[in-house]
């Protein structure tokens, strides 16, 4: 896998002299269906910075799950060049974009992929081994439980939980690996206003101390949050910029 990333991938929404944590370089990924071309990415340039905190919107179909899947290396671009902290990701082998998504990457799906039979500590505690963090890898289970107000409740199967602790289950697995880039679809879908209040805090935490932290979501309002907002339409970017009004706090959002 190469460490270099490309040059001259200076687009809109990218903070000049800031470390770029994401580069996307005219990457376009297309389907062949029915003897037909289908695109779900279509020129796509974009960098994201090092300790932002970005939402993508855009209708069902527009292609923000495949962005996604493309900076997290569970996909492949049919054309253009994916980097992701330094990483060239075009050409790697399967063993160096498995190593990329240990190391680098921290998922948070919709689905919640919890083992059925490891309590939530467990399966937390699995997910920091995993990253190899063995040693005190129970205690940092236990802060990121906690930091999702589930300390309670560590000791229950996911059977046992509610559909929105389960999430802060998940939520509680990627954010205790420690990588860099944190990758969330829809992480307040399943839960009520004040959980996804809570979680939304989380999220931003993680951006003020460093990493960088990309949300996929249909709801709007989580945009105002946001240093920035990444539009999709169609498999293309058609807005990328802060906010519109400006910030606002997580305690100010309704939903």
């Amino acid at each position: 896998m190469s460490t270099d990333a490309p040059a001259g991938t200076t687009h809109p929404g990218h903070r000049p002299g800031a470390p770029a944590a994401v580069q996307l370089v005219n990457v376009s990924r297309r389907y062949q269906v029915g003897g037909g071309t289908v695109y779900a990415l279509r020129d796509v340039n974009l960098e994201i910075d090092e300790g932002e905190f970005v939402v993508v919107l855009g209708p069902s179909g527009s292609g923000k799950t495949t962005l996604l899947n493309m900076i997290g290396a569970l996909d492949a671009a049919s054309d253009g060049t994916v980097t992701v902290a330094g990483r060239n990701l075009t050409g790697a082998s399967r063993a160096e974009l498995s190593k990329l998504r240990r190391d680098t990457v921290a998922f948070i799906f919709q689905t919640f992929n919890l083992f059925p039979t490891l309590t939530a500590l467990e399966n937390v505690q699995c997910a920091v081994e995993i990253a190899g963090q063995r040693r005190g890898a129970r205690a940092i289970a236990e802060k990121a439980l906690t930091n999702v107000g589930l300390a309670e409740r560590k000791l229950h199967y996911p059977a046992e939980l509610s559909g929105g602790e389960q999430q802060r289950v998940a939520i509680a697995r990627a954010l205790a690996t420690g990588n860099p880039v944190l990758i969330a679809d829809e992480p307040t879908g399943d839960l009520d206003y004040r959980t996804g209040v809570q979680v939304l805090t989380v999220l931003k935490q993680q951006a003020d101390a460093g990493h960088t932290v990309i949300v996929v979501t249909h709801n709007r309002e989580i945009s105002r949050i946001a240093d920035r907002v990444i539009e999709l339409s169609s498999g293309r970017v058609v807005s990328d910029g802060p906010p519109l009004g400006g910030g606002a706090a997580v305690a100010d959002l309704r939903w």
